[in-house]
């Protein structure tokens, strides 16, 4: 016996409004963590959203389901098809809280990136505790679903009662006031400038913004207090990089270059207790004191090392393939190229960017599974790289990239190395993404730090491969981070969150011919590395801006602005505090911060006076697009 249309588009409103109900109290978990300042508006607001957002969400789904209440005449079919999708749908609620209480964003393009992308499996490891809860989770909700639809929503008897329908319809006209009141809060607040309500906004995944800006100053003629909004996009993507090709002396040095970026490699760490190696290394280098990666994510960090570009060049370089400047530059000079990795370079798409034109020599599939005996297999497979050059007669010199992947994420290293206790053997996503306890943090912080330990004593291996082999005092050696790893120092965990120090300013160590030992305090960043090395083998310093936008590191200039690329927006690093700004301009307005991470009582002061600074951002993100 089939069941009525109308009762089947009654059911499904009401599961609608279950569900919306259900996710908003889900959705409670994004409200860790908001502003310490409130108004009487911004409550209103936040309790409002909660619901509303999380309604207007739900539209997605229900809209999907009425269509299917028109073709599907089985309500026990019907009861399937809702109830396992309600229940995707809240797990991917779920899941969104927990992204956001770790790393203040919601599921957004990287996030599916990092899902759809082969290779993501060595940076992200949640465990099978996570996937077990998520599996029990998602039986629980389709079980309640099954259940609430069959007992509930379908009744076996009169289910077009009145009662019903005016709970589907006095529900839903709520809920439509609910938005039309919160959207024209926000809208209020917008003209009104009130940064507890604008500001908290973000808050909530997908929400859409209502301000009435155009319409206040047409219609009813107000005078708008300006404010800093900045489209980086760039009207076109087309890629112009090079502009000019770097012009090397061709009677310049050729020093072999060994460049070893150990991932998630924060500044703090350069110390004596987690990497005696390198710091005895450093005392007989230069180090640099205020480093800044060129982004808050492994993509970004390396990007920028690479090509001496900034991050906001990731998208049209991944989309046209083309390679640095700087590995054309060295082919041409005949440098012998190779990269080690333990991680899978085509995630982030380092295939499809900087060594599509060399892939061949590529190499990042070591025969091991655990990630710790990857790590170790580089200076070992470095060693037998040499020795093949060796064999062969080779006398040209040598670019080696390597990538120690232990400090990221999953936290390896070998347990009979263990040097800092109490720790953790595999990071538990969903207690850290709860309230973890001071005890459980320094645990985790304790695993990357043995993490750390271990890539040094690896790094360590490949400098004395060089020593033993006579290659050191002719070798520019590179040992560095391509992003660094919070451990709630300012509300978050791990990286790709923010653009704080604990994310960003990462260890840095050069040495080598024509490299003077000592400290550089001087601002530098990751984007120099690459005219640095060029300018080393004779490159003209002159035509630099052809094709980099960094400095050199050997001359740094006394201040600067540095620039730090994110996946949906872009830091700036001014003197005073840090600048956020959307890479799209409809993504909302450049916010301030200090370098703790927190509003400055001057946020319009430090934004006012970057102005220039701001513009200029605004033309280097154009630089290379045409």
């Amino acid at each position: 016996m089939t069941t009525p249309r109308s009762s089947r588009f009654l059911a499904v409103v009401l599961a609608w409004l279950l569900n919306s109900c259900l996710g908003a109290a889900i959705g409670i978990a994004w409200l860790s963590g908001l502003p310490v300042w409130t108004s009487v508006r911004s409550d209103l607001f936040v309790t409002a959203a909660l619901v509303s957002n999380t309604a207007m969400l739900a539209c997605v789904p229900g809209l999907v389901l009425l269509f299917l209440a028109l073709v599907l005449r089985s309500a026990r079919a019907l009861g399937i098809v809702q109830a396992s999708v309600w229940t995707l749908f809240q797990v991917l609620l779920y899941a969104d809280t927990r992204i956001w209480r770790l790393f203040r964003y919601h599921f957004n393009g990287m996030v599916w990136n990092v899902i759809t992308t082969p290779g993501s499996e060595d940076a992200v490891d949640l465990g099978r505790g996570t996937w077990t809860f998520v599996a029990a989770l998602g039986i629980v909700l389709f079980a309640a679903s099954w259940l609430a639809w069959s007992r509930w929503l379908l009744p076996s008897g009169d289910f077009d009662a009145p009662p019903r329908r005016r709970l589907a319809w006095g529900g839903s006209l709520a809920l439509f006031a609910l938005v039309l009141f919160e959207k024209g809060l926000y809208a209020w607040s917008d003209l009104a400038r009130d940064r507890t309500v604008t500001a908290v906004a973000r808050v909530f995944p997908l929400y859409q913004r209502l301000t009435l800006e155009r319409l206040a100053e047409s219609v009813f003629h107000l005078k708008l207090e300006e404010r800093t909004r900045v489209d980086l996009s760039g009207a076109s993507r087309l890629l112009r990089y090079p502009i000019e090709k770097p012009r090397v002396d061709p009677k310049g040095p050729r020093p072999n270059i060994l460049v070893v970026v150990i991932d998630s490699l924060r500044a703090d760490m350069l110390a004596e207790e987690t990497m005696p190696r390198m710091t005895a290394f450093a005392a007989r280098a230069r180090r640099f004191e205020n480093h800044l990666s060129g982004g808050n994510a492994t993509r970004f960090g390396i990007f920028s090392l690479l090509y001496g570009i900034h991050g906001t060049y990731w998208m049209p370089v991944l989309e046209e393939h083309a390679p640095p400047a700087l590995l054309s530059a060295l082919e041409e000079q005949d440098y012998d190229l190779r990269v080690l990795s333990t991680a899978a370079l085509s995630f982030p798409e380092f295939r499809s960017t900087a060594f599509v034109a060399m892939e061949d020599r590529v190499e990042d599939h070591f025969p091991f599974e655990e990630k710790e005996r990857r790590d170790a297999h580089i200076p070992v497979r470095f060693d037998e790289w040499l020795g093949q050059r060796e064999a062969a007669g080779k006398k040209n010199p040598f670019f080696c990239f390597a990538l120690i992947d232990a400090p990221h994420g999953t936290y390896a290293w070998p347990k009979e190395e263990t040097v800092f206790r109490p720790c953790v053997e595999r990071v538990d996503f969903l207690k850290i993404a709860g309230s973890p306890s001071r005890d459980d943090i320094q645990a985790v912080f304790n695993s990357y730090r043995n993490a750390v330990h271990f890539a040094d004593g690896v790094a360590g291996r490949m400098v004395d491969v060089l020593e033993r082999r006579g290659l050191l005092g002719n070798t520019v050696v590179v040992v560095t981070g391509d992003h660094g790893e919070e451990f709630f120092e300012h509300g978050y965990f791990g990286h790709t969150s923010n653009f704080a120090p604990e994310q960003t300013h990462v260890a840095f160590v050069m040495s080598g011919p024509g490299v003077p030992i000592g400290v550089e305090e001087r601002p530098t960043c990751h984007v120099d590395l690459a005219p640095t090395l060029l300018e080393m083998l004779g490159a003209e310093p002159a035509g630099r801006a052809m094709w980099s936008q960094g400095e050199n590191l050997l001359d740094p200039p006394a201040q600067r602005n540095r620039v730090i690329g994110g996946w949906e927006e872009v830091a700036l690093w001014v003197p005073g505090g840090i600048l956020l700004i959307p890479l799209e301009g409809h993504g909302g307005l450049v916010e301030g911060y200090d370098y703790a991470w927190t509003r400055p009582v001057d946020e319009k002061g430090l934004i006012a006076g970057s102005g220039a600074a701001i513009a200029r951002l605004a033309q280097e993100c154009r630089r290379f697009l045409r």
